[in-house]
């Protein structure tokens, strides 16, 4: 046997190891360094906006279709008609014609073949935020809807969401957005099957195996069901379920009148706390 090559190749695989370590290191000390590269999406080529259609879906000039990830906005089938025409709009002037760098959310595409991103200008006119999404939630013209490719993204859009809403531009000045309080029974049956935010007090916190429910006042008024696999990830970021009694949250989901109104939570970012137990104005439980 050979011993001096048997030596060379052990000294090539540890200095190739050694070369793979100190990549996969400058690889993360990148991720570590754009957060935002991290937790909330990756870059996926330059590219020209060429149409908006109704849907507020967007054509690229390679030939992709854009859905922008983990928003609910008004187009032709949802929200009063003014407010979708106001939207597309927004959308048109902001995108048409204008180069974007494509942030995809996931592989691949939805289920109709649109790829699930966001889209930043290059050098907008206007000087506003690069985001789409963010300056669509800032315009008022959509609304937080969580997914699992946007998990990275929802607190700060969150934030944006609630100060566009406070000062009621776009989506917020339409019905068919409005937050629902849990004691408006009539508008709860009627955006049963609907995309819905809800506010209300907890009364009761309820414990099964695999769920956890939180009932909302008054008597009789909306469940909000919590995966128990949640439940670490909230007491994480300050939102513990036992401690919920008496806390005003703001709740998001797709409304299920079948047992009850109720929404059924599968991420964090879909409950909110809206207002702390025993803030000025609060009814105690």
């Amino acid at each position: 046997m050979n011993f001096r090559f048997a030596h060379r190749s052990r000294r090539s695989c540890a200095d190739a190891t050694l070369w793979l370590r100190g990549a996969c290191l400058g690889l993360l000390a990148v991720l570590v360094a754009s957060p935002c590269l991290a937790a909330c999406g990756r870059p996926a080529g330059r590219v020209q906006v060429v149409g908006v259609d109704e849907r507020l879906d967007i054509e690229l000039g390679d030939g992709r279709t854009v859905r922008l990830g983990g928003l609910d906005a008004p187009n032709a089938d949802h929200g009063a008609p003014e407010t979708a025409n106001q939207a597309r709009e927004f959308l048109s002037e902001r995108l048409l014609g204008r180069e974007v760098d494509v942030i995809e959310f996931a592989g691949g595409t939805d289920r109709w073949g649109r790829t699930v991103a966001d889209l930043a200008v290059v050098d907008p006119k206007d000087g506003s935020a690069d985001s789409t999404i963010a300056a669509m939630l800032t315009a008022g013209y959509a609304r937080v809807r969580p997914e699992f490719e946007t998990r990275g993204c929802a607190a700060e859009r969150l934030a944006i969401e609630d100060e566009a809403r406070q000062r009621e531009v776009g989506i917020w000045r339409d019905p068919a957005f409005a937050v629902i309080q849990s004691s408006n029974s009539s508008v709860l049956r009627r955006r049963d099957g609907k995309f819905v935010v809800v506010e209300g007090m907890v009364r009761r916190v309820g414990f099964a195996r695999s769920r956890i429910y939180l009932e909302l006042a008054p008597r009789g008024g909306p469940t909000i069901v919590v995966a128990r696999k949640l439940e670490t990830a909230l007491a994480r970021e300050g939102r513990p379920v036992g401690a919920m009694v008496g806390q005003m949250i703001r709740a998001r989901g797709a409304l299920d009148g079948r047992f009850g109104p109720r929404i059924e939570i599968v991420d964090p970012a879909m409950i909110e706390i809206a207002r702390s137990a025993g803030a000025p104005g609060e009814a105690k439980p």
